[in-house]
């Protein structure tokens, strides 16, 4: 729900935002791809004692969730990048008012302004 077509970013920060934000959803479509081809050989792997087991349990549950932390983060930033599109970028989704400038440089995938966010935490 946008208040204002105009994004509150200039046009020069948002073309540095941007194409920071191509390049981590690059990395992160990378180490993605990567951690796709590391949990299926893990299913190929074959059964041995069990502290064998536990070890590739252990290790299986770190790649899991480094993969869905990836994976929620470029949801994230293809979000980001769709906003910037349709120059919505820097615009609260929740209540249309203006991302601060200072959350947009920590976080450039932010969709919500500072009082949103801490209002759904």
């Amino acid at each position: 729900m946008s208040v204002t077509s105009i994004s509150p970013v200039s046009k020069e920060a948002l073309a540095v935002i941007e194409s920071s934000l191509q390049e981590q959803q690059y990395e992160l479509q990378r180490a993605i791809q990567k951690a796709e081809k590391e949990i299926r050989a893990f299913h190929g792997s074959g059964r041995r004692d069990a502290v064998d087991d536990s070890c590739d349990n252990a290790s299986k549950e770190s790649m899991f969730a480094s993969y869905s932390h990836n994976r929620t983060r470029l949801r994230k930033i293809e979000l980001a990048l769709k906003r910037i599109c349709t120059s919505d970028f820097g615009v609260c989704v929740d209540c249309g008012g203006v991302i601060g400038s200072k959350r947009l440089e920590a976080m450039p995938w932010a969709s919500n302004c500072i009082e949103c966010q801490k209002k759904s935490e």
